[in-house]
């Protein structure tokens, strides 16, 4: 493949030597065929040559250079060249060349940060698919929508245009392109939460990149799957990740060492999330990482068991975000705007109409002035007022949709401000109720105590009360009292106990489900040891052997009993 490279390049270097100053028909014909097996080659004979005057010719010379600097990665921002090009492919030419000039006149928008006026010209060339027969540069197009409708958080949209660029890249033997394929649409089914359909193509995507070596796949797979085992704290896949690629082989930025951290708080290694955590925070540089690392923070808290910890994060977590949507609500929608592509598109049609009418009357000025420019006053005229009202009810859409979401965002606070209430309320009704079941008990075991160390002095009696005692510590981790704790547990945790109960009937003990009722009221180790008999260093084995049952399960709500016990 280099060879016949190299052999091209010489070719066409002779070609460019022979042509002279400028390059005919024929010898753009033949960059032309030449573009896609070495671009770089046909942009160094199209520098090297004048481009010429007038014609097609220029046309050509102008949207083969745009196309040899695309396909060179140098990304270009200056549509003056290209336009040169789209403003004779407008009206007239081969169908193929009317696309690929509106194409690249995308390219160039895109580059240049202009995506609405991309997506127009992406919509233009859109036009001349059923016209040509050309899979791989059809292909390319829909790929670039897709990217747009991604950009703007249209997924069904972007799905729609990447399978469809999928399906022309298998077209054309794309091998390479149709795994870039695969792993955009596993992209957006990750943004859309849509984990199972993810899974299989960012790891069919992995694999081909380890295959042929191509670590820009490799990369562009390995950190979405990382997100989404992160997302699903999956930990044996994390392993398998981190085992084949290691830590310090993974890109160094915020989000990795979020999800480091998050692994390691998985692994209830406190000290290693940690430290992930402080290297996370060090390289934050954007609003976007700050609300991760917020995010992530509240949820290595949770994970760890430092409520007062995920707290803060959470409130810290909610003060940015509102920060953040008050911006965005001040900046303008360009979301809102993708409906009017089609729109806008007929008005720049209109508008080119408008200049052909130019161009005749200017023909015929000299034998109709005054009613040809009569009558290009009154049209000139009648779509300026018609833009203006279409500018107008533009302006009154954008302001209804601020005010919606402004609204939205009230009602959003609102309700967590009442689930919030809801949960302070049904927690200190739950701790009264749990101690109304033990005041009682314990109150007694105070008073025996008491009796036992400052009464009577006589063996027999104090022997009476020490047995006395012992069989009130019994009576704590009778049936009677886990049967009532159990209720409460339920009342005010989601029905935690009976959805065990009811899905794992088989997998526990008496003993279990003892501890599972301490551990889901959050009692220390020492209160369970005096409940259950065992000793308080074990407490934190058997939650951890409870845990591993529950995850190896496949109980439906196998996540709450997991999220419910702190």
């Amino acid at each position: 493949m280099r060879l016949r490279t190299v052999i091209y390049a010489l070719l066409l270097a002779t070609l460019c030597m022979g042509c002279g100053g400028r390059l005919s028909m024929r010898e753009l014909e033949r960059l032309e065929a030449r573009m896609n097996d070495a671009p770089d080659s046909v942009l160094t004979v199209l520098t090297a040559a004048d481009m010429p005057r007038w014609g097609e010719r220029r046309a050509l010379y102008a949207l083969l250079t745009v196309q040899a600097q695309d396909k060179s990665y140098i990304d270009v921002a200056d549509d003056s060249l290209i336009c040169v090009a789209t403003r004779y492919y407008d009206r007239k030419g081969l169908p193929l060349r009317r696309l690929q000039a509106f194409y690249y006149h995308g390219r160039v928008y895109a580059n240049a940060g202009l995506s609405h006026e991309a997506m127009t010209a992406y919509t233009r060339a859109k036009e001349f698919v059923d016209e040509v027969d050309a899979p791989y540069p059809v292909g390319l197009l829909y790929a670039q929508m897709g990217a747009l409708y991604g950009n703007d958080y249209d997924y069904p949209r972007a799905l729609e245009y990447i399978g469809n660029a999928l399906i022309h890249y298998e077209k054309a033997g794309k091998e390479r392109l149709q795994c870039i394929a695969k792993r955009n649409i596993g992209l957006i089914y990750l943004n859309m939460k849509c984990a199972t359909q993810a899974e299989p193509l960012l790891r069919e995507a992995l694999v081909w990149g380890e295959v042929h070596d191509d670590s820009y796949i490799i990369g562009s797979s390995l950190t979405p799957l990382l997100r989404l085992y992160d997302a699903t704290a999956n930990i044996e896949a994390l392993d398998s990740l981190f085992i084949r690629y290691p830590v310090n082989t993974l890109p160094q930025n915020t989000a990795t060492y979020c999800i480091i951290a998050y692994y390691y708080a998985l692994k209830e290694d406190r000290i290693a999330s940690e430290d992930a955590l402080g290297q996370a925070w060090q390289m934050s540089a954007t609003a976007e990482d700050t609300a991760k690392l917020w995010d992530k923070n509240y949820l290595v808290g949770k994970l760890l068991g430092d409520k007062d910890m995920a707290l803060r994060c959470h409130e810290h977590l909610l003060a940015h975000q509102d920060s953040i949507i008050r911006i965005t609500l001040q900046q303008p929608l360009i979301a809102s705007q993708r409906d009017h592509y089609e729109t806008r598109l007929k008005v720049e049609e209109l508008r080119n109409q408008q200049q052909r009418y130019l161009m005749r009357g200017a023909a015929v000025v000299a034998l109709m002035v005054a009613v040809v420019l009569g009558i290009y006053v009154r049209r000139f005229l009648r779509n300026k007022n018609r833009q203006l009202i279409e500018q107008i009810e533009l302006a009154d859409e954008l302001r209804l949709t601020v005010y919606n979401k402004e609204q939205a965002l009230e009602e959003v606070h609102h309700e967590l401000s009442a689930q919030r209430l809801t949960y302070d309320t049904k927690l200190h009704v739950m701790n009264q109720q749990i101690s109304q079941l033990f005041r009682a008990r314990y109150q007694l075991l105070d008073e025996l105590s008491k009796t036992y160390y400052e009464g009577t002095a006589n063996k027999s009696e104090k022997d009476k009360v020490y047995k006395k005692v012992l069989t009130e510590i019994e009576r704590l981790s009778v049936d009677e009292e886990f049967a009532q704790l159990e209720d409460i547990i339920n009342e005010y945790c989601d029905n935690v106990m009976a959805c065990i109960r009811a899905e794992l009937p088989k997998m526990f003990s008496k003993i279990d489900y003892h501890l599972l009722c301490c551990f889901y009221i959050g009692f220390s180790g020492k209160t369970i040891s005096v409940f259950t008999g065992i000793e308080a260093n074990q407490i934190p084995v058997y939650k951890q052997r409870l845990r591993s049952k529950i995850c190896k399960s496949n109980a439906p709500n196998k996540q709450l009993m997991l999220d419910k016990m702190k």
